[in-house]
């Protein structure tokens, strides 16, 4: 997978309770519009989507599983959900990193056992040791989202990237990526591979980036 990838955009394919495209369908139809536009792989939230995507595509899929936690979703923090992430279909399962998370070393080792590990962090310092740890990549996922972090900036982190990069890490760029340059940055910082989402994926957050420069936004 990690051949697969390289170079790549790897796209994000997500909806949260509630709303208009939360249905395992619906994603498996985002998947594979991924696919026919070029993508390298995809990143996808939950068994089921998972199981829905594999019936559309042969794009390999790094897998996890959102936990709801305080401001944010803690990511994969179990093994019991990434087992099942890698049965759904997984090539690699993205594990929570960070702090505020109760994974750890040793399960990132018990992760790996049995199936490669994406280490979602938000500093470089988290980075490092998931790298040292084992993670078959270290993505950028988590910067701006931790409590520490707050407010979370519009632009990506890819100073981090560059950080990451610097050390040997093998790095996937990862939140707020949204433009052509953003993307061509993130590579010439130094990433593996770019993850984008909701700026492909959701078109709630689309419209409502646009319809905020309009003027019928200030009435």
């Amino acid at each position: 997978m990690l051949e697969q990838i390289r170079g790549g955009l790897v796209v994000s394919c997500q909806a949260s309770d509630g709303h208009p495209l939360r249905d395992p369908e619906t994603i498996a139809r985002l998947a594979r519009c991924a696919e026919l536009g070029g993508a390298a792989g995809l990143r996808i939230n939950s068994a089921a989507d998972i199981r829905a995507v594999r019936r559309h595509t042969a794009l390999p899929v790094i897998g996890l599983h959102k936990i709801p936690y305080a401001h944010r979703h803690l990511i994969t923090p179990t093994l019991g959900l990434a087992r099942d992430l890698a049965a759904a279909g997984a090539a690699m399962v993205a594990v929570d990193l960070t702090r505020e998370s109760p994974a750890d070393a040793e399960l990132l080792a018990a992760v790996r056992a049995f199936v490669p590990v994406m280490a979602d962090v938000s500093t470089l310092d988290e980075g490092l040791a998931a790298w040292d740890a084992g993670a078959a990549v270290v993505g950028t996922t988590l910067s701006g989202y931790t409590a520490a972090q707050l407010p979370t900036p519009d632009d990506p982190d890819l100073a981090l990237v560059a950080a990451l990069a610097g050390h040997g890490v093998r790095v996937v760029a990862e939140g707020r990526y949204r433009t052509e340059d953003q993307v061509r940055r993130a590579f010439e910082a130094g990433a593996w591979a770019v993850v984008a989402g909701g700026a492909i994926t959701d078109p709630v957050s689309l419209t409502a980036r646009l319809t905020h420069a309009t003027p019928a936004a200030s009435r």
